[in-house]
This record gives structure tokens, sequence and C-alpha cells, in this order.
């Protein structure tokens, strides 16, 4: 949604909400009725920004929380699991580890403006640890000493799963 600048104060993110790309943003079907603050027009205008045409697109904001709902949902360590933060060899990369009674999830969040490939120890996942990607399905496998290497895009993140000890070290690929 978009703000209305001409409108004082705190008005100006207070604007009708964008429902459909209907003039009035399908905040109302009325005629002449009068809203307590104008529909923002413009870029950020209904036409452009609303919640039908996001709701039906997955690369949009409301698509892409969406995900990030479901995919936290199906991540029961994130929610209840035990917390541990993992040295990372990057200063603008925060990783941790959540576990849960035989699961763990490894997530990455890179906070610089620049792509980045860290490093990351991972006691826990010695032993050629099959890593997979919550959200992409790829695949990555844990060094035999715990070490895994994952490229993040900048200010990208990974939530990634760590599976059984692979019985065929080729099935994982580079990620």
């Amino acid at each position: 949604m978009g703000e209305n600048l001409a409108t004082e104060g705190r008005q100006a993110v207070r604007t009708p909400m964008q429902w459909t790309p209907d003039k009035s943003g399908g905040f109302t079907a009325g005629e002449g009725v009068e809203l307590p603050n104008p529909v923002v027009t413009g870029a950020f205008g209904p036409t452009k920004v609303n919640a039908h045409d996001q709701a039906h697109d997955p690369a949009s904001p409301l698509g892409r929380m969406r995900t990030l709902i479901e995919r936290y949902r199906e991540t029961p360590e994130l929610a209840w699991g035990d917390y541990r933060v993992i040295d990372a060899d990057d200063p603008g990369v925060l990783v941790h580890l959540s576990s849960l009674e035989g699961g763990a999830v490894l997530v990455l969040h890179n906070f610089s403006e620049r792509s980045v490939t860290t490093s990351v120890e991972v006691p826990g996942l010695r032993g050629g640890r099959l890593l997979t990607d919550v959200f992409t399905g790829d695949t990555l496998k844990s060094a035999a000493a715990g070490l895994v290497d994952v490229v993040l895009d900048p200010y990208g993140y990974r939530w990634l799963r760590a599976n059984t000890p692979l019985d065929d070290p080729d099935r994982a690929t580079a990620v």
C-alpha cells in the first residue's frame, strides 16, 4: 500500500486498504461515499498494488509472506527447539541452529549488500549430513568435520534442514 503525503501527520499512512484494482481499491462499491481518507493514486495506487492481484502472484510481497509463514509452520524446530548461535567466518552473517528431538534446522542470514559464501562449522552435522533447503529443496552436504559452505545472496537467507547421513555422497549438489 502507498501513503498519501499530501495528508498531514499520521493520516498520511492511514489510507483505505487496497483490496482490488478498482478506483476505490475495493474499499467500497458505493457511489458518492466519502472515505475517511483519500485513496492513494500513482505508482502505489490500487491499480498497481492491491491484495487481489498479489494473492495470485507467488512472487509478490503477499505471496512471499505466505510462503514464509507456511515454511515456518513446517519447521517446528524454529518455534520449540533449542537455539544456538553458530560462529560464521563473515561479520555480516548471522547463523543459528535450532534442534528438536532428532531434527535440526541451520538458518543463515546475510545482512550485507554483497553476495557471500560463508563457511560454518556445525559439530552436530559431522559425518557428511545432507542439508535440504526448506524453500527450494536444493541440497548440500556437510564435510566430515561438520564444515558447511553456503552461498547467500545480498540480504539473503537460507533455512537448511539436516537430514540423516548420506549413503550416496554423489547425491548432494553444490548450492
